[in-house]
């Protein structure tokens, strides 16, 4: 029998990215900003037809930034799938709500659309719903929930960038979307996420908060703060 290590990921890196990365070195852009920030955002927007995409460090920032835009906070609750990365459940603590447990589909590994209403309570606020492994969510299901209970609905699409729903790429059916660029995932940047929407509200609170919470008014009140940002 042969013993061959199958590894879980290996990045793709040729030349192009070489080339970019030392274009970046030689223009002296090599962090938070630059030509190729932009072009990915605006690039992105149009692969996943999103009207709003910012980028973010990674991942976990994008969550932990939706959940502050969408106004969660201590004593709310957001329903969660038990199997899922840990990501999705750190987020919620981190804004001091409450992670509520449900169910998992055994054959697909995706959240239980019936076990989601047995755990909502006057207390929920949103549902984090992550596409695992490429697979996706029954959005339809979930969207009717929304509508009746009045919830949020945040799509943790790290696993799930080329994946798409009734013709439509996922990112586009919940109140905010998260993709994540780590090696691991389908594109990377090394490290890196995306917060995506369709609500322009939420994407410029997105882009103040991940700004250290500076003015959006540049020309006039450059460096003036009015409230706690993140970075």
């Amino acid at each position: 029998m042969i013993n061959k290590n199958i590894p879980l990921y290996k990045p793709l890196i040729n030349k192009s990215e070489k080339i970019n990365v030392n274009k970046c070195l030689n223009d002296n852009w090599i962090s938070s900003a630059g030509e190729f920030i932009s072009k990915f955002e605006k690039k992105f927007c149009t692969y996943t037809n999103i009207k709003y995409c910012t980028t973010t460090s990674n991942g976990t920032v994008a969550l932990h930034l939706a959940l502050k835009v969408l106004n969660i906070r201590e004593n709310d609750e957001v329903i969660v799938p038990a199997f899922t990365y840990i990501a999705s459940v750190n987020c919620i603590r981190y804004v001091n709500a409450k992670p509520i447990f449900c169910e998992s589909e055994v054959i697909t590994g995706q959240i239980n659309i019936k076990d989601i209403q047995k755990k909502i309570t006057k207390k929920t606020k949103a549902i984090i719903v992550p596409h695992l492994y490429g697979n996706v969510t029954d959005m339809s299901e979930l969207i009717k929930i929304k509508k009746k209970f009045n919830l949020y609905i945040v799509e943790d699409c790290a696993e799930a960038i080329g994946s798409f729903y009734k013709s439509k790429h996922v990112g586009n059916f919940g109140d905010i979307s998260t993709f994540s660029f780590f090696g691991s995932k389908t594109i990377t940047t090394g490290e890196g996420g995306m917060i995506c929407t369709n609500n322009r509200s939420f994407f410029l609170k997105a882009k103040k908060l991940k700004g250290q919470g500076l003015s959006m008014n540049k020309k006039k009140l450059y460096y003036w703060h009015y409230e706690i940002g993140y970075n």
